[in-house]
């Protein structure tokens, strides 16, 4: 696996309701991870390290994602979104419900877990604030030996989004400029919440249990359909390199 992107995806959010909250769903655990062990990996790092509180800024942009801190939300909502991981081709790995918002904490979570699986084949991670996410790692890895082999990959910024930072982050981050990349422009998990968020209207009322399945379901039918276009995606991709 050459590269991975993740994102959060702020739309997938759902209501605090008293609908069957402890029955677990039918695809449980089959794409979104378990909140119960995400939530023991956020406390493990937050709780074993020192954080840098502050606003994530890179030229005259404030990113919202690139936060280490944040307490949990007090509004009427039990999920605030999800974070996804997604491989170069489109294809949906894995996700994560985020209670949060967007910290450091969700994504170093799905970094660790794909790098277990796909034992170190990962040679790009990309991300929207890379050039934010990439030194907290760096700093997180001291304090935590079993993280120091996520390192090996390279950080890699979203070419869009490249253009929104300072120009001396677009030139070392960017992944118009990463030797290997290829074509990949680290932007894949914002088509695929396009897909995604069409359901948000109805599963932020549902029960944790049925908008887990609905969710799973939705993203097993893109995945099917990518897999199944993924020949002729290739070709095209050829030809116009």
């Amino acid at each position: 696996m050459l590269a991975v992107s993740v994102d959060g995806n702020r739309k997938h959010y759902r209501f605090k309701n008293k609908a069957s909250t402890e029955k677990r769903g039918l695809l449980d655990q089959l794409f979104i991870q378990s909140d119960v062990e995400v939530s023991e990996f956020v406390d493990y790092v937050r709780k074993n390290s020192d954080h840098v509180s502050g606003r994530g800024l890179c030229g005259a942009s404030h990113w919202t994602a690139a936060k280490e801190l944040a307490k949990k939300s007090s509004s009427k909502l039990d999920e605030e979104g999800l974070e996804i991981a997604v491989c170069r081709h489109g294809v949906l790995l894995m996700a994560l419900n985020m209670f949060r918002g967007e910290i450091f904490a969700y994504p170093l979570f799905l970094q660790k877990k794909l790098a277990d699986m796909s034992q170190g084949s990962i040679k790009f991670f990309c991300s929207d604030v890379a050039c934010k996410y990439f030194p907290y790692l760096q700093r997180i890895s001291k304090h935590f030996p079993e993280l120091q082999s996520l390192l090996d990959m390279h950080p890699f910024l979203s070419v869009m989004h490249a253009k929104a930072h300072s120009w001396k982050c677009e030139v070392k981050y960017s992944g118009a400029y990463q030797e290997g990349a290829g074509s990949t422009i680290g932007e894949e998990v914002e088509q695929v919440n396009s897909f995604l968020s069409r359901i948000a209207v109805t599963s932020k009322y549902m029960s944790k249990s049925g908008r887990a399945d609905m969710i799973t379901m939705q993203a097993m039918l893109w995945n099917k359909r990518k897999i199944l276009n993924l020949g002729q995606a290739l070709v095209n991709r050829y030809v116009k390199v």
